[in-house]
């Protein structure tokens, strides 16, 4: 429940100050890297700035991969078919790429955990073919035709409009190790009508195609806006709101709204921040569209010693405010953090969420350090009413098919749902910041572990055995119990909060990355994919292979195991070195 502090400090949320950045950024093509993602950071920074509070711009050299033309043509047709390219795909200059069309059709594999992840069954050889196939041109789908040898790939999006994209698996900026997973073949999109046509004439005969990319790909200097609010009794402990504020085309909805959210948050904690018991960091980042999140890469990267340390949680702030959006349904956030959301996001909108498991995806760059998290995308148009407008599945917008198109403007706008949304966010910030105890609850996370476990035995049978993983988990459960049974006779006790807090964020560092990376802390795993506590994940293809096969990832089935049961003793052991 909120408390009346609480819901004074709501009531300082208005429309003046975003309505202001909305009809800003509504004459501002924000593409990184571009004069006026310039022109937007400097405003945020001006704002800020009158606001009162300390701001720094901040210039990370970032890698970005910029659309500038795409073209593709039938071999014997005149027909023009008007086509957009997606970052990361291959640049052919001004080369020609040709071969036979073949179409791909899509399957959800078991480890699956959103409904846009497909990937990609061939119904003849790909090699040296063209691939045509449906929905955007998703990182899983681009690196099934390559792995096939395909030179090249057509995807067939769901509507009228093509929307704008990103078709790499490499998080951010590329390390030296990802040079070979970057720009290996063209990609473009057609719309659904084209799209259809096209696939419809393979029933009939051969058909040949050519198609030709340019992109702009190279290491830009790119603003990032950051400011920050110290706390008044734990200043070094902070939580993280971030968003993007690179956009295709105008991106009113798409993220000039988030931006507003962040910016009118930031003028209401200012003006409250000698009630802030700890600090908050504001982040406006570069490269998230044609960057593949590099910008909030970059900063993890570089801060990853403070986020280890002292982050209490990342809330990223996308979409929020849009025309139509009456749920919160799909809304995000990290286990631990599920008792704490639903509470916020029914006291503040009196709306029943609907909980889905974060996606890789959102800027959420911080898995590997293991931050709690909580919201990625805001409110959402409801099922019923997607229907009733026509509507399909999109990634942002709050659901609107307006999302990374040319239509992305002011009509996406509704200020009563935007101050809603605003609120929800600023609820949870400031009662995050302000807890006497860090409202994170360890149980939900192994709770959660559990249930993923029981299904990758079920699926195992006896090819398996997770029983030593479930001991280890009850053990866990066991002393984690206790723990908490103990520390809240502490709440008022600064010493001894602050030992339980750094006890929480420790436990918590380990049980997130098991549960979300499959790569080492510090490192960034792929844009793709990501099934609940990765590295034991493989074993739901067990069964569907040959016995010698079985026994490969038997192998590496064992290891990823030690690693989850090292993960769990250790947090254990914290536990254990705890004195209360």
């Amino acid at each position: 429940m909120l408390t009346l502090e609480e819901k004074s400090i709501l009531e300082e949320i208005s429309f003046e100050e975003p309505k202001m950045l909305l009809y800003k950024f509504n004459n501002l093509i924000r593409q990184s890297g571009s004069e006026d993602e310039r022109k937007a950071a400097y405003y945020i920074g001006e704002r800020l700035a009158g606001f009162g509070m300390d701001y720094e711009i901040l210039w990370p050299e970032i890698y970005l991969s910029t659309p500038v033309k795409a073209e593709l043509k039938i071999i014997g047709q005149n027909e023009e078919i008007n086509v957009k390219t997606p970052s990361y795909s291959m640049s052919t200059g001004d080369k020609w790429v040709d071969g036979e069309l073949i179409y791909a059709s899509s399957y959800r594999p078991p480890y699956a955990t959103d409904e846009f992840e497909y990937k990609l069954r061939f119904e003849s050889d790909p090699k040296g073919k063209i691939v045509i196939c449906d929905g955007i041109p998703s990182p899983d789908k681009v690196n099934d035709i390559i792995s096939n040898k395909g030179v090249a790939a057509i995807f067939v999006q769901s509507g009228e409009r093509i929307h704008e994209g990103i078709c790499t698996s490499v998080w951010g900026s590329p390390g030296y190790e990802d040079l070979a997973n970057i720009n290996r073949i063209p990609v473009v999109s057609v719309n659904k009508p084209d799209g259809k046509r096209l696939i419809e004439s393979l029933k009939e005969n051969k058909v040949r195609a050519a198609l030709r990319t340019l992109l702009d790909d190279g290491w830009r200097k790119c603003p990032l806006v950051l400011t920050k609010i110290p706390g008044c009794e734990s200043p070094e402990k902070f939580l993280l709101l971030h968003g993007h504020m690179d956009s295709w085309h105008k991106g009113i909805g798409d993220n000039a709204l988030g931006n507003a959210t962040m910016l009118e948050i930031a003028r209401v904690l200012q003006n409250n921040r000698s009630k802030l018991k700890k600090s908050v960091w504001i982040a406006w980042w570069p490269g998230h569209s044609t960057g593949r999140y590099a910008g909030s890469t970059w900063f993890a990267d570089q801060f990853a010693m403070e986020f280890h340390d002292n982050c209490i949680a990342q809330v990223n702030c996308e979409s929020t405010g849009c025309v139509n959006a009456s749920t919160y349904d799909g809304i995000m956030w990290t286990e631990d953090m599920d008792d704490f959301c639903r509470e916020i996001v029914v006291s503040v909108t009196g709306i029943e969420p609907k909980w889905t498991r974060p996606h890789r995806a959102g800027d959420y760059s911080f898995n590997n350090i293991g931050i709690s998290s909580f919201f990625m995308l805001s409110s959402t148009i409801s099922r019923e009413k997607m229907e009733k407008l026509g509507y399909y599945e999109v990634y942002g917008c709050g659901g609107n098919i307006e999302w990374h198109t040319e239509n992305d403007d002011m009509s996406i706008v509704d200020e009563k749902i935007f101050l809603r949304d605003t609120k929800l966010y600023l609820a949870g910030i400031y009662k995050m910041l302000n807890g006497s105890l860090l409202p994170v609850n360890i149980k939900k996370l192994l709770e959660s572990m559990k249930v993923y476990l029981h299904e990758y035995q079920t699926a195992a049978g006896d090819s398996f055995d997770f029983q030593i993983v479930f001991d280890e988990l009850e053990n866990l459960e066991l002393l984690v119990e206790e723990f908490y049974d103990k520390v809240g006779k502490y709440r008022d006790d600064s010493q001894k909060s602050d030992m339980i807090c750094n006890t929480i964020l420790r436990i918590v560092r380990k049980l997130i990355r098991i549960n979300y990376t499959s790569r080492q802390e510090f490192r960034h795993d792929p844009a793709a994919m990501m099934p609940p506590i990765p590295d034991l994940a493989p074993v739901l293809m067990l069964n569907g292979m040959s016995n010698t096969d079985q026994k490969f990832l038997v192998t590496q089935l064992i290891r990823a195991r030690n690693r989850v049961l090292h993960a769990l003793r250790e947090c254990r052991q914290i536990i254990m070195d705890v004195s209360l």
